[in-house]
């Protein structure tokens, strides 16, 4: 009988021992795994929405939002990175009135033709593809523009992307320091994905 019970407490001491080092290991897992998160940026997102002209798009939240009084509807400011930072990267949104209906495919022979018209040899073209914006067919590309006069320029970068909604060209553009477009282009793209159209509302004369 003793015999039976010293063989038990070792089995249970056995068993002990193994669920200690079991659980050690399970927290120094945790550990790890909370080490590795508090090392990972989450970047928090806002959301801003144009009513009257319907459409919404979510935007880093410490970027400043600003209402131009031409040309854009609404461009996201990125804070500068540091005092050597002579560019403030921004992503924004434009929208143009077409003369007449006009394919995607036209549409975007159009503007890829200005961009190279307005830059010439100056740019460098790394993507050009048909895209989906917010359901909707769209183009996008991404090109480095230099200015040929500065030895050695750190050329500005520049990725636009569009649709069309009607009578109307959606622009969304992100302009920023090249060598420092990696930084961004996780953020731009969420940007542009997160991008939404609905029916602006129609307000009374």
């Amino acid at each position: 009988m003793l015999k039976w019970f010293e063989d038990f407490w070792k089995i249970e001491r056995s068993r002990r021992l193994s669920f200690v080092f079991g659980a050690l290991i399970v927290i120094g897992v945790f550990l790890i795994l909370i080490g590795t998160l508090s090392t990972i940026k989450i970047t928090p997102y806002r959301t801003y929405t144009n009513n009257n002209y319907g459409f919404s798009i979510k935007f880093p939240s410490y970027w400043k939002p600003v209402h131009p009084k031409g040309g854009a509807i609404i461009v996201f400011v990125a804070p500068r990175q540091n005092d050597l930072d002579t560019v403030s990267e921004n992503f924004n949104i434009s929208i143009k009135d077409m003369p007449q209906a006009m394919t995607i495919e036209r549409v975007s022979d159009t503007i890829v033709n200005q961009v190279t018209g307005t830059f010439g040899q100056q740019i460098v073209i790394s993507e050009k593809n048909p895209v989906m914006l917010a359901g909707r067919a769209g183009y996008r590309i991404t090109f480095a523009g230099y200015d040929v006069r500065v030895p050695n320029p750190n050329p500005i970068q520049y990725t636009a992307v569009w649709t069309i909604v009607g009578s109307r060209v959606f622009i969304l553009t992100f302009t920023g320091q090249q060598r420092d477009f990696p930084f961004y282009e996780k953020k731009v793209n969420t940007m542009i994905n997160s991008f939404k159209l609905f029916t602006p509302e129609v307000r009374e004369k």
